[in-house]
């Protein structure tokens, strides 16, 4: 006969495969356009107009909403299968310990993020309080930049630094020069990998790549770089507070109101804009994936400023940084990893300072420049 553990784990798996179907099968009507649930985001950050690109994302709240009764299922089954926390712990990462270590970050990095926010938000004319996650995710396209990301041009950068610039479906511009710096998803369970992808994918924010591989003209380095600095900052924020919140969430058994409150106050509070409640289980696809993701982004930056100290910005034109990424790559663990750069444990300082040293606001003093929008001239 099955034991209770094997019953449990069948019962599991048979309802992440209901998920999946049920979300491979959500479709959002737009304009006639029947959209697949996974697409809407994009098509969200698509839209130029404010109120055309609320009105989507409520349709897009909506679905998510709908789906909530089946993600409800799932994490009871999770919860059924015992302590999560203590489980993720076990498995060496504990977010408990990480969300500790990680507070100093969060203080030193909320300066230049507000700063950052509030003025990539007046330059599409929002004010910071009155933003939604919708209007940062049209910011986060960089469309201003993708001329010059094209085919030929992305191809030729990619291959400079020993990556295949296979297409990148839905993503274009900007966001495609880094996911196919980043190439093929890596295993969630492969966080040494997971960093390796990272760490080629801050190249999309490197001046030197930018100008060396790419051929961005000088006057436009600074300005990239910049936002790509940004979104990394806004995007590690985003994962700290979705953190902070699965730790609320597998601490006891809150009402699905409480943790729809939890989720969009935590997140919220943490990204400067609102996100919408219906997420708060369909943002956690699995018991701690949060932790995990930070995890991978401070041991990129890690692998980056071991790869910067030793051969330069311009690392990838040393034949002996591949050597060491390679070596980096064949390490079996975390720890192995950080061992194998010479660091005792996982530091948060230097994808801080990485970041802080290419926004231009911090450069060139706090606020950044003056911004004009209806609500007057400001500095932001």
């Amino acid at each position: 006969m099955p034991t209770r553990a094997k019953k449990r784990a069948d019962e599991t798996t048979a309802i992440d495969r209901d998920v999946a179907a049920a979300e491979a099968g959500t479709v959002v009507v737009w304009r006639g356009e029947p959209l697949p649930l996974r697409a809407v985001p994009e098509r969200i950050a698509a839209i130029g107009g404010r109120d055309e690109r609320d009105r989507l994302f409520g349709a897009y709240r909506e679905a998510l909403d709908a789906l909530n009764a089946r993600y409800e299922r799932r994490l009871a089954s999770w919860v059924a299968a015992g302590d999560v926390v203590e489980a993720s712990a076990r498995d060496g990462l504990d977010p408990r310990r990480l969300v500790a270590d990680l507070e100093r970050l969060v203080v030193n990095s909320e300066t230049p993020y507000y700063a950052s926010l509030r003025r990539y938000l007046a330059l599409i004319d929002i004010e910071q309080g009155d933003a939604t996650v919708a209007d940062l995710w049209y910011v986060t396209r960089g469309a201003a930049w993708a001329h010059w990301f094209g085919e030929r041009e992305l191809r030729r950068a990619a291959a400079a630094v020993g990556r295949d610039a296979v297409a990148v479906e839905g993503l274009e511009g900007w966001r495609a020069a880094e996911a196919v710096l980043a190439g093929p998803a890596a295993d969630p369970g492969a966080p040494v990998r997971a960093a390796e992808a990272l760490a080629f994918a801050t190249l999309a924010g490197s001046p030197d790549w930018l100008g060396g591989e790419v051929g961005v003209v000088a006057d436009d380095v600074a300005p990239i770089a910049d936002f790509a600095a940004f979104v990394r900052l806004w995007r590690l924020r985003r994962d700290i507070g979705r953190l902070h919140y699965e730790l609320r969430l597998f601490a006891g058994d809150a009402e699905p109101a409480v943790s729809r409150a939890y989720f969009s106050g935590i997140v919220g509070h943490m990204t400067g804009v609102m996100v919408p409640a219906e997420a708060y289980l369909h943002d956690i696809p699995a018991p701690f994936a949060s932790a995990t993701a930070v995890e991978a982004a401070i041991l990129a930056a890690q692998l980056v400023e071991a790869l910067e100290h030793g051969h330069g910005t311009a690392w990838w034109r040393d034949p002996a940084a591949a050597e060491r990424i390679a070596g980096f790559g064949e390490t079996s663990s975390v720890s192995d990893a950080l061992a194998y750069l010479g660091y005792d444990a996982l530091d948060w300082r230097p994808v801080l300072r990485q970041i802080r040293t290419r926004l231009i606001g911090e450069m060139s003093g706090y606020g950044g420049p003056n911004i004009t929008t209806r609500a007057g001239t400001r500095k932001v």
